[in-house]
């Protein structure tokens, strides 16, 4: 088998130990904590809502690297990009007054354009000036999570949240349906749906093999006629509007409104939830559940052991860090 396919499995596995060590370490028995943590997010209804609740905005977030990534960039403004498609979503919720059969689409839209041009600053800067774009998308993390919670604490603060810095409830019309009587809402399915449009459009269209070719060898793409500088600017808009969307699905379908730390890293987690997939629009979605399965079962953890939440985040570093050994390994081998 190729070594190439099989390094997620190797990275994974290795986490797994590495972790299980640290467990042992804490007076924790690694296979009880193990058991636990699959329990807990397989073994009921409400563990498998919070499983699908916690994968949807990573499948968004992870192909909002993925598709950069596949053209050479690396796109690490997911979590700015989510916060700014709140931002924009809440706006639509909160402030216009449109039939209700508009409100949904109108914040879908809003939230995607706010997430394009979120990413358009670092896409146009990369561009037409080289400017690395691992900077500029981190820094304008920063900004977007600053500018939610100056709108929280002031012009969007709600009336009636006995002065926490919280927004209004928004209205049915602007809320997801919700399933099962869990947490499980429309925005799951919308962003399954996402996944394989991304995939069609990466592999069986004209875009998805110029990005491909840029990706691969941007001199060669010159020398096709493929624009370089439309593929970086194209790529990070279509990632930006993904993450803007997985914003709108947060506060649509889990929080109900806009409030500080809408998102618990979830465009962080997008980079190696897009490394662990190679790119690819379909293995996202099994990544992602691999890390909405590290969510709950980390909480059950919690919960059981008074474990802390940086485990969750050690165990994402661990994967990411053996990802890019094997990949290093495998490029000198070859």
């Amino acid at each position: 088998m190729n070594l190439r396919y099989l390094t997620p499995v190797i990275s994974i596995a290795a986490s797994l130990v590495f972790v299980g060590i640290m467990l042992a370490v804490m007076g924790i028995n690694p296979v009880e904590a193990y058991t636990v943590m699959f329990t807990r997010s397989f073994g009921s209804k409400f563990g498998i809502a919070e499983l699908f609740v916690k994968t949807t905005p990573l499948i968004l977030t992870g192909l909002a690297v993925a598709i950069p990534l596949r053209s050479g960039l690396w796109n690490i403004g997911a979590e700015g990009q989510l916060y700014m498609g709140a931002f924009a979503a809440s706006v639509v919720a909160l402030k216009m007054p449109l039939p209700d059969l508009l409100m949904l689409p109108t914040m879908f839209l809003a939230s995607a354009l706010m997430g394009m041009a979120w990413a358009a600053i670092p896409g146009f800067l990369k561009a037409k000036f080289d400017l690395n774009e691992i900077i500029s998308t981190l820094l304008l993390n920063y900004v977007a999570i600053h500018w939610v919670e100056y709108m929280v604490y002031g012009p969007l603060r709600g009336k009636e949240v006995y002065n926490f810095p919280f927004s209004d409830l928004f209205s049915d019309a602007a809320t997801l349906p919700r399933f099962f009587g869990t947490r499980f809402h429309f925005g799951v399915f919308i962003a399954i749906l996402i996944a394989f449009i991304v995939y069609y459009i990466l592999t069986k269209t004209d875009f998805g093999f110029s990005v491909r070719v840029v990706g691969a060898n941007p001199r060669a793409a010159e020398y096709a006629g493929i624009s370089r500088e439309r593929v970086i600017i194209y790529t990070m808009l279509f990632g930006g509007a993904l993450a803007g969307i997985a914003g709108m699905i947060e506060v649509s379908g889990i929080q109900l409104r806009l409030r500080p730390a809408i998102s618990t890293g979830y465009g962080y987690a997008g980079i190696p939830v897009a490394l662990l997939a190679s790119g690819n629009p379909i293995l996202v979605m099994l990544s992602a559940a691999l890390f909405g399965f590290l969510y709950v079962g980390g909480s059950a953890l919690q919960t059981t052991y008074s474990v802390p939440v940086a485990v969750v985040y050690v165990f994402q570093a661990l994967i990411v860090l053996f990802i890019i050994g094997g990949n290093s390994l495998i490029q000198r081998r070859g």
